[in-house]
């Protein structure tokens, strides 16, 4: 555990394994996810990144292998799952906002009951991080009122109140209009130019190519190719990865 902090390893993925029925998903993942960094997990639809997230977040259980944050195996039963989910907190495509919740309403709730924070101190909280993402001006709507762009920004900020070490997102602009997408990128790049520890499944290439420093790709189940995106991007040495990437490098 004392070197896990000597590296400032945070998050520890080993001979991560997830089958549904008969049907392997996720076959032997290991990485390890230091403070800071940003690591994009890029790769076709079905190849398991979501399910991998999924899994850190604990909203699905591994068929074997360990997830370890700062040390501590998360995987056993003694896990208290939304204390640890405030800790390592998740962004989804859809939102997930409570619909008959201000915007302000939504951001202050995880933090009343999860963190078991007064009123006053959830909602100052709640202002500061809607203030971050530029949607300070909209606590008082409701949901439906706003443009998915938008939605997205507040589910960020909803996350970050919670003030979690690692933020996960899955595909956060996969369900947006091609002009709101942007708005969310520049919201995250933002986030990782502060520090923040994140793992973002993305099919945003320029993005995960120009934010992360650490790429993994993966196909059938697999990690396939993992390094800086100078490497990934530039030289990749899997057929796989080349062929993945080929539009995009042939684009750019």
């Amino acid at each position: 555990m004392d070197n896990n902090t000597e590296n400032n390893i945070v998050l520890e993925i080993k001979h991560l394994s997830k089958t549904f029925g008969k049907n392997p998903i996720l076959k032997d993942i290991n990485f390890n996810v230091h403070k800071s960094d940003v690591t994009c997990i890029i790769g076709s639809s079905g190849s398991g990144k979501s399910t991998l997230l999924r899994c850190i977040n604990l909203l699905e259980f591994p068929t074997s292998g360990e997830i370890l944050y700062n040390g501590d195996e998360i995987t056993s039963n003694k896990t208290n799952e939304a204390s640890y989910r405030s800790k390592v907190g998740m962004v989804f495509q859809n939102f997930n906002l409570f619909n008959n919740m201000t915007i302000l309403q939504n951001c202050m709730i995880g933090q009343i009951k999860v963190l078991k924070k007064d009123v006053e101190t959830s909602k100052k909280n709640a202002i500061y991080y809607l203030e971050k993402v530029g949607m300070a001006p909209y606590i008082n709507a409701k949901p439906r009122q706003l443009s998915g762009g938008q939605k997205q920004r507040i589910a960020i900020a909803r996350a970050l109140a919670m003030e979690p070490d690692v933020l996960l997102f899955d595909e956060p602009t996969s369900a947006l209009d091609p002009q709101m997408v942007n708005d969310v990128l520049n919201v995250m790049k933002k986030l990782a130019n502060e520090g923040l520890t994140m793992i973002i499944v993305t099919h945003e290439m320029a993005f995960a190519k120009d934010v992360a420093n650490n790429i993994i790709f993966m196909a059938n189940g697999f990690i396939v190719e993992e390094g800086h995106p100078s490497e990934i991007f530039v030289n990749p040495k899997n057929p796989l990865t080349k062929d993945f990437l080929g539009r995009f490098i042939n684009n750019e």
